[in-house]
Parts: structure tokens; C-alpha cells; sequence
């Protein structure tokens, strides 16, 4: 089978592809900027005569897609104006950055790491989290067995003894594109919420029995660009992966990625996004406005975050374009080196959202991408109020509601599930504060 361009050059990784497809850069051509660069309709015999456009002018090209006309490369500033200008060329956009945000601090749980974390066997017992049990997916038979989903992230720990990765794809600088273990932490907390396995040790995610695909385009360290995250979803689509899960954030719109979006879309995937951690006025406004990049665009399922009261988390960013509401603070997950944390934010509402989107797909007759709006609408439409504002979208994600299931109609049902969330919580607080006084009653021994 002979490898496309795309392929290729990620298999050799994009910092390497740049040194061996590139011209040595002049003093005054060391200056480059990365760029999505868009062929013009008619004008070109297929992507290669692009890349020669792009050679043409020092420039180097770094990624090619199997679903998107375009192209990423880096070109010498001083030669932009070159390449705007060739008739060949239709319109140049800037790569901007993406990724989470820098302060994500997730907290080691001394009460579910092992001694040995190397040996499953030594993992604590498992425990769902109080967002498992407050969307009620602990209360489902379902369990998204056949369904798959792109966790687009920094990767996720493929050793982990409450995971279980199908594979995935590494599109940033960080190791070979088959290298998609998650060295910073973050895919890793959100894959198990998404699904973690269902095998009585350390925790449980809402469709354990999805099947998870690591899609590196946050780096080591938590940073990447649109392009990475354009390569990722291009990956996905050529692999029938259902659902594209984005735990990340931009500051600015692109273009380009509003047509790599509408394309996924188009063919039938349900693409899902954090709303972003830049807060909100705590009055039940919109108006601020406060979501990032790509949870604004409307082919996308944006979800805010709220507490274990019921409430909008501080750091919840908001806007016109929320559609879901999911539990986002201090929810218990898994963390490389094979061990447990807890930690907060939308990037962990959003899978709880996703989540429940595989349990939904894995009811549908349809095998593989294609039921995208009939599952969105039901997700939307069995939502349950808790705000009562447009912070909330459509409300809280409610796994029952969304299988059918009558008990979700039951306020008192819900009730428990929340009494049992908070009496978990004061368990675990009493356990974090034990082991915290043992230590230091050790350390007066030392």
C-alpha cells in the first residue's frame, strides 16, 4: 500500500520533514511563519502542483490531508506576499495555537493510588465518580460497546490499568506519529471519564465499553496548533471514528477549520468541545461571551461545567453557542504512571458529554459514522433543567433520559444520586485527611 503525502510526512515527524523537504533558509529567510495554504479551484492539477507553488517561494510544506483541499506549510515572511500573489494560490490563513489551559493542576488521590502501580491487582476497588452517578450512567445498561471515540488531546497513557486504548495517532512534534502516549496528563483524566473500563478496579467511565483512540494534537506540553487539531480530525474521518472528542481551546476562529469542521460534520461524525475556562459573570448571562475556539461553531457540541451542587462552576466560560451542561469540578479520573486524580475544568465536562453520546450511538441500527443529528437531538432534548438559564444550553446531560429510561423522570431518584455523590465526597475528604495525618505523624519518626 503506498502511504500519502499526509502520511508521510507525519511518520517522519514535522520538525524532521521541514529539515529534509526544505531549501537551507538565508539569514533573511530564517523568519517563517506556518500557514494553511488554499489552492484555487481549476488552477492546479492536484495538491502537488501546490507544493511546487509553495517550494517556489522557500517555503516547505508540512501537512497534506486525505479529506481537506489544503495544505500546511511554513514560508519565509519576507516571501508572503509572493505566495498571496500567485493566481495559483485562492487565499493563505495563519496556523494559530490551540490547547488547554497552562494552570490545569489535577491533585494525585492517595486514597486510589496503589502502593505497586505496576500490578492491577494492587488497584483500589472501583468507584464511579459523583458526575458518573449524577448524569445517572451508572444506572444504564448500555455501555457503548462497538462505538468509537477520538479523545483529540496531549494522548492517553496506553498502560493504564483502568483503560484500554484501540490506538491512535500522533500529529505534533512530540515522538512518531505512532507515538501517542500522553506524557502531560490531561487526554488521560479525560479518557477516563469518557471510558474508562468497567473491571472493578479504580474507576469507572460513562461508556466503558467504547473504544478509545488516542489522537495526539496537544503536545507534551499541553500546546498545539489548528492544524494539528485538523490532521486529527482528517485521521478520524478516514477511520470511522463516530465521535471527536476536543478537550481544548483557541482564542481565535479560523476559516479553515470552520471548513475542516462542517466537512466532519458532513460525513456524519459528532464532533464535541469544552466551552473554555475564562469564566463567567455568575448572573445568568450570556452576554460576555467568554467561549473559545472551536466550541463557538454551531456543527460543534459545546459544553460548560458545573459543580457538585448543582451549580455553574466559577471558571465555566459561557456564550450565545452553549448547547450542554455536564458535571466539571473535582471529578475523580485516571492520570499517567498508572494512577488516579482528581481535577476540574470544562475539558472534563466535555466527556461526560461524550460519554453519553457513544451510549446513545451504540443503541442506533447505523454501523459507523452517519446518525449525527438524531443523536444530538436526543441528547438536547432529554436534558435536564438544573440553571434554568441559557448558561446551561439545553441543561444537564442526563444518560436515562437520553436511553429512555422513565426512572429519569423521577426527581427523587435524582436526589439520591446526588445525597450519594456528596456522602462519597465526605468519605473521600475523611480518607485524604487520615492519610495526610499518618504521613506527618511519620515524619516525627523519621
Amino acid at each position: 500500500m503506498q502511504l500519502s503525502r499526509r502520511r508521510l510526512l507525519q511518520g517522519v515527524g514535522a520538525s524532521v520533514a521541514a529539515g529534509i523537504l526544505g531549501a537551507p533558509a538565508s539569514a533573511a529567510e530564517t523568519d517563517r511563519t506556518r500557514l494553511f495554504v488554499h489552492p484555487r479551484t481549476g488552477l492546479l492539477d492536484g495538491i502537488s502542483e501546490l507544493v511546487d507553488v509553495i517550494e517556489a517561494v522557500g517555503g516547505t510544506t508540512l501537512l497534506e490531508f486525505d479529506n481537506f483541499e489544503f495544505v500546511v506549510a511554513e514560508v519565509p515572511s519576507n516571501r508572503l506576499g509572493d505566495l498571496r500573489g500567485d493566481r495559483r494560490v485562492a487565499s493563505v490563513e495563519e496556523d494559530d495555537e490551540t490547547g488547554i489551559p497552562s494552570d490545569w493542576s489535577p491533585s494525585l488521590l492517595d486514597f486510589l493510588n496503589p502502593g505497586d502501580r505496576s500490578d492491577c491487582s494492587t488497584h483500589p476497588e472501583q468507584r464511579p465518580s459523583w458526575g458518573v452517578e449524577r448524569i445517572g450512567a451508572d444506572a444504564v445498561e448500555p455501555d457503548g460497546s462497538g462505538v468509537d471515540i477520538g479523545i483529540l488531546d496531549t494522548g492517553i497513557d496506553s498502560e493504564h490499568c483502568s483503560l484500554e486504548v484501540a490506538g491512535g495517532r500522533n500529529f505534533t512534534r512530540d515522538g512518531i506519529s505512532s507515538d501517542y502516549e500522553d506524557r502531560h496528563g490531561h487526554g488521560t483524566h479525560v479518557a477516563g471519564v469518557a471510558a474508562g473500563t468497567d473491571n472493578d478496579v479504580g474507576v469507572v467511565g460513562v461508556a466503558p465499553g467504547a473504544n478509545l483512540h488516542a489522537v495526539k494534537v496537544l503536545d507534551d506540553d499541553g500546546e498545539g496548533r489548528y492544524s494539528e487539531l485538523a490532521a486529527g480530525i482528517d485521521w478520524c474521518m478516514s477511520n470511522d471514528i463516530e465521535l471527536i472528542s476536543m478537550s481544548l481551546g483557541g482564542e481565535s476562529g479560523s476559516s479553515t477549520m470552520d471548513r475542516v469542521i462542517e466537512a466532519a460534520h458532513s460525513a456524519g461524525h459528532l464532533l464535541l468541545c469544552a466551552a473554555g475556562n475564562d469564566g463567567n459573570d455568575g448572573n445568568g448571562s450570556c452576554e460576555a461571551e467568554t467561549m473559545t475556539y472551536p466550541a463557538t461553531h454551531d456543527d460543534v457540541v459545546a459544553v460548560t461545567a458545573m459543580n457538585e451542587n448543582d451549580t455553574l462552576a466559577s471558571y465555566s466560560s459561557v456564550g450565545s453557542t452553549v448547547d450542554l451542561l455536564a458535571p466539571g469540578t473535582e471529578i475523580n479520573s485516571t492520570i499517567v504512571d498508572n494512577q488516579y486524580a482528581r481535577a476540574s475544568g470544562t475539558s472534563i465536562a466535555c466527556p461526560f458529554v461524550t460519554g453519553v453520546a457513544a451510549l446513545v450511538w451504540g443503541t442506533r441500527e447505523e454501523d459507523g459514522p452517519g446518525p449525527t443529528e438524531q443523536v444530538r437531538e436526543i441528547l438536547t432534548e432529554s436534558a435536564e433543567t438544573v440553571l434554568g438559564t441559557c448558561e446551561e444550553g439545553e441543561g444537564l446531560i442526563d444518560a436515562r433520559a437520553a436511553l429512555g429510561d422513565d426512572r429519569a423522570t423521577d426527581g427523587s431518584e435524582r436526589g439520591r444520586l446526588t445525597d450519594s455523590g456528596w456522602l462519597r465526597s465526605v468519605f473521600e475528604w475523611i480518607a485524604d485527611l487520615i492519610a495526610a495525618l499518618v504521613d506527618w505523624l511519620a515524619g516525627l519518626f523519621r
